[in-house]
């Protein structure tokens, strides 16, 4: 698998893997995103939101197609960057490709000068093997608000310390 940054042609291919999983994106979130990928795209070092996101892309390597998708943006709410749009396609479960996104994406913030990043995500009966795995790769559970999205959907708020020892 190859990691690189999202170009403009990706969207079309990211937001197909994102239907893939209703549940995590529904429409009104996969909405979200053309502005940000947009912002992303066009983005120069001169903008003043240049680093304030970056998306990621994960490649396979045989075909060529996206198979992955992870980015962060700027939150002002809790002042830290928070991990988004982490997505795998079928065809690429189970290969290491979600954390290696992730990992990308935790460099980056890393190398801003941030401490720290944040995760949301969706908290229910069906999502434990998601939990477990943000655990495992040293998130830190800091709060599950109940019934956030709608009854038995709560929204899980994982934190990562970033560092060398991490």
């Amino acid at each position: 698998m190859h990691i690189r940054l999202l170009e403009q042609g990706d969207q079309a291919a990211v937001e197909a893997i994102m239907r893939e999983h209703p549940l995590q994106f529904p429409p009104f979130i996969i909405a979200k995103y053309e502005p940000r990928w947009h912002l992303f795209i066009n983005a120069s070092a001169a903008d003043a939101g240049y680093n304030r996101c970056v998306y990621y892309v994960a490649v396979a390597p045989d075909s060529g197609d996206l198979i992955g998708h992870a980015g962060c943006i700027w939150n002002e709410a809790v002042d830290r960057y928070e991990i988004v749009g982490v997505v795998v396609a079928g065809s690429g479960q189970r290969q290491g490709v979600r954390k290696a996104l992730i990992a990308q994406v935790c460099g980056w913030i890393e190398a801003t000068g941030s401490d720290t990043a944040i995760l949301y995500t969706l908290g229910h009966p069906g999502n434990v093997g998601t939990l477990a795995f943000y655990r495992d790769i040293g998130f830190v559970c800091s709060q599950v608000e109940q019934d956030f999205f709608a009854p038995n959907r709560h929204r899980v708020t994982f934190v990562k310390p970033l560092g060398p020892s991490n």
